[in-house]
């Protein structure tokens, strides 16, 4: 097992909490530390992901569209199916079309069932390119999870869905008024 680094920014970040605590007694110390360090993963994780895909051209929201249309047993979706399951919001979802389109990756149609919609469907150039990118990116992903059992790794995505579950909940409720 791997052993932390003592001068990690997790460990300044953490000694920063611990003063902030001494001046604010009620200070919710477990949650903002969580909280930070969940941030500062995504930041990483997707600096690294979208390190490895620039070579390809490719941003991370890009990507996710192209595997999310691979992934289609017929390789084809609409922009609106495809926003829930890329977690893109539509204006995002034209953008990122209007790239892949570009470069050959997907093409863009009218269907033909109902010519008011739109229908995407990943070209055989795009397919080629997430089977080719795929296996490159599982290096980084097992390494990143390589001292965690699948047991501990069901555990964490179970953990990470309850928290996300409770920030949903927690941003419908409404916030205390502003301080005049």
């Amino acid at each position: 097992m791997n052993n932390p680094d003592p001068d990690s920014p997790f460990d300044k970040l953490e000694a920063n909490l611990r003063a902030l605590g001494e001046r604010v007694p009620d200070l919710p110390f477990s949650g903002i530390l969580l909280c930070r360090l969940v941030l500062h993963l995504g930041r990483e994780m997707a600096a690294g992901f979208e390190q490895r895909l620039r070579p390809f051209g490719l941003v991370e929201a890009e990507f996710r569209v192209l595997t999310t249309l691979f992934s289609q047993p017929d390789g084809v979706a609409h922009p609106s199916d495809l926003c829930a399951r890329a977690d893109q919001s539509p204006a995002n979802m034209s953008r990122i079309s209007d790239a892949l389109v570009s470069r050959d990756l997907i093409t863009r149609v009218l269907s033909v069932q109902d010519r008011r919609r739109i229908v995407l469907r990943i070209t055989e150039q795009g397919e080629d390119l997430v089977r080719r990118l795929l296996p490159k990116l599982f290096v980084s992903l097992r390494g990143m999870l390589a001292e965690f059992s699948e047991a501990e790794q069901r555990l964490l995505i179970s953990q990470l869905k309850r928290l996300h579950a409770n920030l949903e909940e927690a941003h419908k409720q409404t916030l205390p008024e502003q301080a005049e």
